[in-house]
């Protein structure tokens, strides 16, 4: 039996319209990276993953309404908010890979990236982390 719970529908800045749906383990194994067909429009599947970023210190796992950390800039690590950013690119740094190398110095990770980037090694884990706490 396949049980489709829809989460909820989000848009991207293209428009795309994503549905998120719960599924259970056996479903979510048939649906992973195929294309389903969903009324007249063939969609691809993928695991969708969030991962909680407070948007005033940019750490990870708690909201910015939680809070109590510092305001941090998530794309140079200074004390002031994004709007405020006035660094190039080759000045961004990544808090949470700068905090991963102060309590890990016998293995470094690049810090040379934004807090927002998509190929952070500190979200990386994270997603690897929650995949590896979920039971399939």
């Amino acid at each position: 039996m396949c049980d489709l719970i829809t989460k909820y529908i989000y848009r991207t800045k293209r428009n795309i319209r994503n549905m998120v749906l719960e599924v259970n383990p056996h479903t979510r194994r048939q649906l992973m990276n195929t294309r389903i067909k969903i009324g007249w429009s063939i969609c691809k599947s993928a695991e969708y993953i969030h991962v909680n970023r407070c948007f005033n210190c940019s750490r990870y796992n708690h909201r910015s309404p939680d809070c109590r950390g510092e305001q941090t800039c998530t794309l140079c690590t200074g004390k002031h908010k994004l709007r405020a950013c006035t660094s190039t690119q080759n000045d961004y740094k990544c808090i949470n890979c700068m905090i991963y190398n102060k309590y890990n110095p016998i293995k470094t990770i690049c810090v040379n990236h934004s807090s927002l980037d998509k190929h952070c090694p500190s979200l990386q884990a994270q997603l690897a982390k929650y995949k590896q706490n979920t039971e399939y």
